[in-house]
C-alpha cells in the first residue's frame, strides 16, 4: 500500500512539474499584446459631438475574448488620451464590458462591468470616464455602495441611473456633481 502511495506522489509532482514550466509560473502576455495574437476587433463607441471614440477591446484568452476587456478613449486623430486594462493573468480575476454609452453632453462615457471569473455575480460595477478630468472613475465608490445591475440607463445632460445592492434602491445622479475638485 506504501508503494502505491509514494508512486501516486511521485506522479503528482512530475505532472505538476511539467505543466507549471521550469519557472513554475506561466508569463503574463503584455497589455495590448494579450496572449500573443489578434483577437476580435473592438467595439466603438463615438462621443455624441463626434469629438471622442470609446474603444471596448476584448482581451481575455482565446475563445473566451469577451470575458477580460481594455477601454481606450482616442481623440479624433487617434490619439490615445486614456486607457484602462481589466484583464487578468489567469483570464478569470478581471471584468469585461457588459454595457457602455455616453452621456449626451459627451462629457462622460459609462460601463458596467462584470466578471470574468464568475466572482461576486451579484455585483457590476459602474465606471465612467470623466472628458474634462481624463481620467477614470467609479460609481460604486462615489455612491458608497455596489451597483447589482449592470443595465444602467442615461438621461440629459449627464445623469446615470443605477441599481444598487446595499441600500436596495435605484439612484440617479448627476456625474458632473460627483467629479471631485482638484
Amino acid at each position: 500500500m506504501r508503494s502505491r502511495l509514494a508512486m501516486a506522489a511521485v506522479f503528482m509532482s512530475l505532472a505538476c512539474a511539467v505543466g507549471m514550466g521550469a519557472a513554475g509560473q506561466q508569463p503574463r502576455p503584455a497589455p495590448g499584446q494579450v496572449y500573443g495574437r489578434p483577437g476580435p476587433a473592438p467595439v466603438r463607441y463615438e462621443s455624441p459631438d463626434k469629438s471622442i471614440v470609446a474603444l471596448v477591446f476584448p482581451v481575455s484568452k482565446p475563445g473566451y475574448e469577451s470575458y477580460e476587456s481594455r477601454v481606450e478613449l482616442r481623440s479624433k486623430s487617434g490619439r490615445v488620451l486614456a486607457q484602462h486594462d481589466y484583464s487578468s493573468a489567469d483570464g478569470e480575476h478581471g471584468y469585461g464590458v457588459a454595457k457602455a454609452a455616453w452621456t449626451p453632453d459627451s462629457n462622460f462615457f459609462v460601463y458596467s462591468l462584470e466578471s470574468s471569473g464568475g466572482h461576486q455575480p451579484w455585483h457590476s460595477p459602474v465606471n465612467y470616464y470623466n472628458r474634462a478630468q481624463s481620467k477614470f472613475r467609479s460609481l460604486d465608490d462615489a455612491l458608497y455602495d455596489a451597483v447589482a445591475n449592470p443595465q444602467f440607463s442615461i438621461s440629459a445632460p449627464d445623469r446615470v441611473a443605477v441599481e444598487l445592492w446595499f441600500s436596495k434602491a435605484t439612484r440617479t445622479v448627476s456625474l458632473s456633481a460627483l467629479v471631485p475638485k482638484e
